[in-house]
């Protein structure tokens, strides 16, 4: 695994979508930290 990853300049609405996802996961997995990645398309 040999890819250059950064922090997403996300939209309001991509934010917002992010923010959710990561609070239902926290409260599926009882963790305080979730990490949430995906793979850009070229």
């Amino acid at each position: 695994m040999d890819k250059n990853y950064c922090i997403a300049n996300m939209k309001e609405n991509d934010c917002e979508y992010f923010k959710r996802m990561e609070e239902q996961m926290k409260m599926e997995l009882g963790r305080d930290i979730v990490l949430i990645a995906w793979e850009k398309n070229k």
